[in-house]
């Protein structure tokens, strides 16, 4: 809660630790972090943010920046995932089989892969405000649609990507014979 422009952490290796929110870094280098388990860097303007070598990483919120794009495939520790308000357009937590909270609602997304094989776990569960997020790959459609409610009337629950194609055909197929047939 200041207004800090810039941080340098890489000389910190046994941090676990990190709260910067609520300033105005527009990067934040935390590579050489291992150690890492909990990361509070919301309120910024962060328009990137890498996360790769922090394996150990159980707690990130990096809620309200800039981010287009978001990798966690190697946080395989992840259980709570607050990356809401940003400008993602893809996310994909299937490797993160710990997780139990995503929050990932306003975004710009297009494309959620949460099958991580314990959708079960996920206790919270928010992708509301993605108009453009027609489907969420999902472990078990009936567990989802029963559970996380937090999701645009237009998005659907599916298992595999065919079924994602299948759904966004048919989109298409009604939008044509509107135009054809007015």
């Amino acid at each position: 809660n200041n207004q800090l422009t810039s941080l340098d952490v890489s000389n910190n290796t046994a941090l676990t630790n990190l709260n910067c929110r609520t300033n105005q870094l527009t990067s934040l280098g935390v590579s050489n972090n291992t150690e890492l388990t909990i990361l509070n860097c919301y309120n910024n303007q962060l328009t990137s943010l890498d996360v790769s070598n922090n394996t150990a990483l159980t707690n990130l919120n990096c809620r309200t920046n800039q981010l287009t794009s978001l990798g966690v495939s190697n946080n395989t520790e992840l259980t709570i995932l607050n990356c809401y308000n940003n400008q993602l357009t893809s996310l994909d937590v299937s490797n993160n089989t710990a997780l139990t909270n995503l929050s990932c609602d306003d975004n710009q997304l297009t494309s959620l892969d949460v099958r991580n094989g314990n959708n079960d776990n996920v206790t919270f569960f928010n992708a509301s405000t993605n108009p453009d997020l027609y489907c969420i790959l999902v472990d078990d459609i009936s567990y989802s649609t029963t559970n996380w409610t937090n999701i645009d009337p237009a998005s659907a629950f599916v298992t595999n990507e065919a079924a994602c194609a299948e759904l966004s055909l048919g989109d298409t197929a009604f939008e044509l014979d509107v135009t054809i047939y007015p």
